[in-house]
C-alpha cells in the first residue's frame, strides 16, 4: 500500500463530517465566485473531500477511493484547459475575483437549499448509509440542483451534473461497493467530463 493511500485510509477515519462541510464550502465557492480558476480549484478540493468519503465505503480497498480523486482531478484538468481555451478567444486574461452579480439570491437560495438539504438527510434515512454521508449524498444533490438551475456557463452546469453524479456514487456504493460498478460509474465520470471540456470550446468557436 502506497504511503499516500495509507495517509488517507487513517484520515478517512476521524474527518468525515469536516469533509462533509468542506463540500458544501467548496460548493458554495464554486456558486458564488465567477473567477473560474477558482471554481476549479474548489472543485480539485470537492473532489479530494469526496474520495476521504469513499475511502469510509472501501475500507479495504482505499486505492478505489485514490482512483476516484485522481479521476476526479484528471476532470478538473480537462476543464481548466478548455476554460483557458475560451478565455484566449475571447481575449480575457488575468485573474479576476468576483462575486456573481446577484449574489443575494445566490446566498439566500443556498442557505435555503442547504438547510433543507440538512434536515432532509435527519428526517428521511437513507438505507445501508451513513448519517453523515447521507448528509454528502443531500449536499451534493442540491449544490447539482443549483449549479443546473440558476446557471449559465457550461462549465459550472457540467460541475452540476457531476456533482449529482458523485452523490449517487456515495449512494450506490453504499449499497454495493463492488469493482464492476465502480469502473463503470468512473468511465461515466471521465465521459462526462470530457462532454462538458467539448461544448466549452464549441460554444467559442462557433
Amino acid at each position: 500500500m502506497s504511503p499516500f493511500v495509507l495517509w488517507l485510509s487513517r484520515l478517512s477515519s476521524f474527518a468525515s463530517i469536516p469533509a462533509v462541510m468542506g463540500i458544501f464550502l467548496t460548493g458554495a465557492g464554486i456558486y458564488l465566485i465567477t473567477e473560474w480558476r477558482i471554481r476549479l480549484i474548489a472543485l480539485m478540493g470537492q473532489y479530494f473531500l469526496i474520495g476521504i468519503l469513499f475511502v469510509r465505503l472501501f475500507e479495504s480497498r482505499p486505492e478505489i477511493a485514490l482512483l476516484k480523486i485522481l479521476v476526479g482531478w484528471l476532470i478538473c484538468g480537462a476543464l481548466f484547459i478548455s476554460a483557458r481555451i475560451r478565455d484566449e478567444a475571447v481575449k480575457e486574461k488575468g485573474l479576476h475575483l468576483t462575486w456573481s452579480s446577484n449574489l443575494p439570491f445566490r446566498i439566500l437560495s443556498l442557505v435555503s437549499l442547504m438547510t433543507a438539504a440538512y434536515l432532509g438527510a435527519q428526517r428521511y434515512s437513507l438505507p445501508f448509509v451513513p448519517a453523515d454521508l447521507a448528509l454528502a449524498c443531500f449536499i451534493l444533490g442540491v449544490l447539482a440542483l443549483l449549479f443546473i438551475g440558476t446557471e449559465e456557463d457550461v462549465v459550472v452546469v457540467g460541475v452540476g451534473i457531476l456533482n449529482l453524479l458523485s452523490g449517487l456514487d456515495i449512494f450506490y456504493s453504499a449499497q454495493d461497493p463492488g469493482l464492476v460498478v465502480t469502473g463503470l460509474l468512473i468511465m461515466v465520470n471521465l465521459s462526462v467530463g470530457l462532454a462538458i471540456s467539448y461544448l466549452t470550446v464549441v460554444g467559442v468557436t462557433e
